[in-house]
């Protein structure tokens, strides 16, 4: 910054151990003079990364902010060198190194003295947030004495903690409900929701809201607000003695308190996450205790949670789920995207061109069918209408989104498409035909991803011009819900169609798990030894709500019941009929899929399968898949005539379902159809609702025991048949000791 009034307000003896023929090194945090008496604490994000909050940040902030303290100064502004930033959370590694109950509270308490120390600063202290504000920026900001934000799509500012098993331990609990009010603390911290700008400034989160460009003018005239005394800080949650024992006040905390206990339970169970749980309780233990009380509490909580089984699986998942946003792949550099097209108007192509359209993509969605095409662009104006009335966008964004989608019934437009998303029926004759009608009618260098979820890529890519543009592209359904996407390389598909089609599913916010050509892919392939036992325990004689009971208390958002009718009979029996052609020996041997898509019992989408659904629910475009539909459908129930065999208690259910998958798992690496276990829980996890507490199939295989695995599989194949035979990876893991993850 070249700017004459900016001084480092540094030791001088720190500044002359500087070698003079060195430049100086870049300090994560710095405090600044602007003249006039306002300094700025400066957080100076590594090249291409953000802010983050570590133990070496940490201890430079408590350096700085006692030197400030000693400064006479009229205020400080808090601000990221990079005018888009602010601070993102505490960095997830520090997290995971924690080891025992002691060195998360030590962990706690500190970050809570430092915040106390700036929140007991003799002047006006002001965050300037220009841009994600979350976790550990959110309870440093809340400890601002004034928060000023950009009005601009990238600021966010909540606090996410419980997404990764733990709660808001450096203050955040305490001071949120203070200066927001309970109900809307609550909302934030529980969900673990972030709010835009405006949102924040209505909560009265943010003081005000300025344009990006005078973000900095605002905070430091707020300053000088404070000082002519036309400003003065929000009104916060009476705090005194007197507010915490007045009897009505405890009542109104107390109901709050269950209404949001009550909620919690319909959503999350607190054996699996109890993270909201405690958040909870910390913050109406905060509003009715000593304030120096509700702190202790505050970081006792975090120090059970952050050791505990829960905060380590979704922690370890999270830093999945960041390296594969980061993880080049290949060493090609991606093709720019500015035009896309989808082929294929249904529930997957609709889905599919409102996605690209929702992140910017102008899109043409073609179709034979005028019918078709109407229903595939319903299905996106609806989700868009859906996120209007939870006021997630305004009107005028909804109308550019819509505007982007161009539907068509001729191939009209696709010379200008660089990547055309084939999304027919599931037919490698209509899929050939598909690729034929485009070669003549796009462009030379057009790239053809296809949203097939079983056919191989060699197969759909045999009588392509251009083999090497052929990929496969599967998203999964809802795909508006569902963040995975499968990129599978063909034989001859390039490192730059590779490259292109990972960027393009960053771009619009799904995660990418590139995968090889085989039948099934990895998902599916996974998932179907889950479903086809399933499906044997019914012909045994298991009810069908007792199999997806038992699944649901395992974790798993629905059964595996509920599953099937969620992806469609007829999509299930096709890739079954596949997998068992490609592995006749191991995969699970049932008509019941067959028997049922012949009586055109389909699942939710033809109203009845193995359940029941209310006329018009499985029409809905933004419907939540419930975990428990509705009524069992006793017709379907009554097709097979049942063995004597039960299922047996859920244990047992769980162990036959669960292990076969872990087995499959192993296979797929023995095939080298991923490149690491990591590729395989993150996809399991976001693709198949893998329960995310348990961090993925394989660490669950992991914190079973490798040798406990191989024991089960093997009393399972005496039982029930040789497809239960442990894999050969299983058991040289076993052999030397180890397990599929070195921590």
């Amino acid at each position: 910054m070249n700017d004459s009034r900016v001084q480092p307000l540094m030791a001088p003896a720190a500044q002359e151990d500087l070698p003079l023929a060195a430049p100086p090194l870049a300090a994560p945090v710095r405090l600044e003079s602007r003249g006039e008496g306002i300094a700025h604490l400066v957080f100076e994000p590594p090249a291409g990364k953000v802010n983050l909050l570590n133990a070496g940040v940490i201890s430079l902030l408590e350096i700085l902010v006692a030197q400030a303290a000693g400064q006479r100064l009229r205020g400080l502004v808090v601000r990221s060198a990079r005018p888009d930033q602010f601070i993102a959370g505490a960095d997830v590694n520090e997290i995971r190194a924690l080891r025992s109950f002691q060195d998360a509270e030590q962990a706690s308490r500190r970050g809570q003295r430092l915040f106390a120390a700036i929140e007991a600063l003799p002047f006006p202290v002001v965050a300037a947030i220009g841009g994600p504000c979350l976790g550990g920026g959110t309870e440093l900001a809340l400890a601002c004495h004034y928060r000023v934000a950009a009005d601009q799509p990238r600021v966010e500012i909540g606090l996410p903690e419980v997404r990764l098993g733990i709660l808001p331990g450096w203050g955040g609990t305490q001071r949120l409900p203070r200066l927001v009010g309970l109900a809307p603390a609550l909302d934030i911290i529980l969900n673990g929701r972030s709010l835009d700008a405006r949102r924040a400034r209505a909560v009265g989160l943010v003081d005000e809201v300025a344009p990006p460009e005078l973000l900095l003018p605002a905070a430091e005239r707020l300053i000088e607000e404070v000082h002519e005394g036309t400003r003065r800080r929000a009104a916060r949650l009476a705090d005194g003695f007197l507010a915490r024992v007045n009897p009505w006040r405890r009542v109104s905390i107390a109901l709050t308190a269950r209404v949001a206990r009550r909620r919690l339970q319909s959503r999350v169970d607190e054996r699996h996450y109890p993270a909201p749980y405690l958040a909870l309780d910390a913050i109406t233990h905060g509003l009715t205790s000593a304030p120096e009380e509700g702190y202790v509490f505050e970081s006792e909580s975090l120090g059970h949670l952050a050791v505990g089984p829960t905060s380590r699986g979704l922690v370890a998942l999270f830093a999945l789920q960041q390296e594969a946003r980061r993880d080049p792949v290949v060493a090609a550099r991606p093709r720019p995207i500015e035009i896309t097209a989808v082929v294929g108007a249904g529930v997957m192509g609709g889905g599919i061109a409102r996605t690209l359209a929702r992140s910017g993509f102008t899109v043409r969605l073609k179709d034979i069918d005028a019918q078709a095409l109407g229903r595939g662009m319903a299905v996106a104006h609806g989700l868009e209408e859906a996120e209007l009335r939870k006021r997630r966008i305004t009107r005028s964004e909804r109308d550019r989104r819509v505007d982007r989608l161009l539907p068509t019934l001729e191939y009209t437009g696709f010379k200008r498409a660089t990547v055309v998303i084939e999304a027919v029926v599931e037919s490698l004759r209509v899929k050939h035909q598909v690729l034929r009608d485009l070669e003549a009618a796009a462009g030379e260098d057009f790239i053809f991803a296809t949203n097939t979820s079983s056919i191989p890529i060699a197969a759909i890519a045999a009588p392509a011009r251009r083999p090497d543009r052929v990929i496969g592209m599967h998203f999964f359904n809802p795909v508006h819900r569902m963040p995975l996407v499968e990129v599978i390389r063909g034989p001859q598909t390039s490192d730059e169609t590779v490259a292109t089609i990972v960027d393009l599913t960053r771009r619009i916010g799904k995660t990418p798990v590139v995968v090889g050509d085989a039948p099934g892919f990895l998902v599916n392939r996974i998932l179907m030894t889950y479903l086809g036992e399933a499906l044997l325990l019914f012909e045994e004689g298991a009810r069908v709500d007792t199999v997806d009971r038992a699944m649901r208390e395992f974790g798993m958002p629905m059964g595996p019941f509920a599953l099937l009718d969620q992806i469609g009979i007829d999509v299930a029996a096709h890739v079954a009929q596949v997998l068992t052609e490609a592995f006749p020996d191991r995969a699970p041997k049932t008509a019941m899929l067959q028997v049922m898509k012949e009586k055109g019992w389909l699942g939710r989408k033809a109203g009845k399968g193995f359940y029941l659904y209310r006329e018009g629910a499985r029409d809905e475009p933004d419907a939540a898949p419930s975990s428990a539909p509705g009524e069992v459908h006793g017709e379907a129930a009554a097709v097979v005539p049942a063995s004597r065999a039960t299922a047996g208690p859920a244990g047992a259910v769980e162990s036959r379902l669960v292990l076969p998958m872990i087995n499959e798992a192993t296979r797929c690496l023995e095939a080298r159809l991923v490149r690491d276990p990591a590729a395989i829980d993150l996809a399991m996890v976001l693709g198949a609702g893998f329960p995310p507490f348990r961090g993925g199939l394989l660490r669950h295989a992991d914190t079973l025991g490798i040798p406990n695995v191989i024991q089960s599989l093997d009393l399972l194949a005496q039982r029930h048949g040789t497809r239960f035979q442990p894999a050969r990876l299983l058991q040289d893991l076993a052999r030397s000791g180890r397990g599929f993850f070195v921590e």
